[in-house]
């Protein structure tokens, strides 16, 4: 809950900054996750959560457009960009919380959720010969890319900075693995 409490934060701002509704976007960012946790706990595509998205906004107050943008917003909000696919945000709020939910992804936080999760599953920090999936070469296959695939200018604003970071951990990392510093 914690990351969906952060990008919840990153849409109101870009919300308010980009004249969007952060009541699309507040509601997204709340369910944008559904997806990771149904089922056997392996996840599913965002859209296969749609439905329960309807039903957990039951009651909310939204009217059938404002919850046909919700899970819009939901449906495509999972940049896949790097396995070769990419549903299209076709409105602002949904390229807001995309943009959000990847910018959560870099810097510091970043970092410390690629490493959570690599330890959880028992991924190795890094396989020089590349012959396993690392969490290092989870910068290279995704990370870094991020900036480069964000919709909206405050996004990439707040991207430099953070893109900066995953920069210089990822190059320190590997100095450091090589014992070059």
């Amino acid at each position: 809950m914690h990351h969906v409490w952060r990008v919840f934060r990153l849409t109101q701002r870009f919300a308010g900054e980009l004249a969007a509704d952060n009541e699309i976007v507040g509601c997204a960012a709340l369910v944008h996750d559904l997806h990771r946790v149904v089922g056997d706990g392996t996840g599913c595509d965002p859209k296969a959560t749609l439905d329960m998205v309807e039903e957990m906004l039951e009651g909310s107050g939204l009217d059938d457009d404002q919850l046909a943008r919700v899970q819009h917003c939901v449906a495509v909000h999972d940049d896949l960009a790097f396995r070769g696919e990419d549903p299209a945000p076709e409105t602002i709020e949904a390229a807001i919380l995309r943009d959000a939910d990847n910018l959560d992804a870099m810097g510091a936080v970043g970092v410390a959720r690629t490493f959570a999760f690599g330890g959880f599953h028992g991924t190795p920090l890094w396989d020089p010969d590349g012959e396993e999936y690392s969490q290092i070469y989870h910068f290279e296959d995704k990370l870094l890319r991020l900036r480069s695939e964000l919709h909206t200018d405050p996004a990439r604003q707040l991207a430099e900075g953070r893109h900066a970071f995953l920069e210089l951990f990822f190059e320190r990392f590997l100095a450091e693995w090589h014992g070059e510093v």
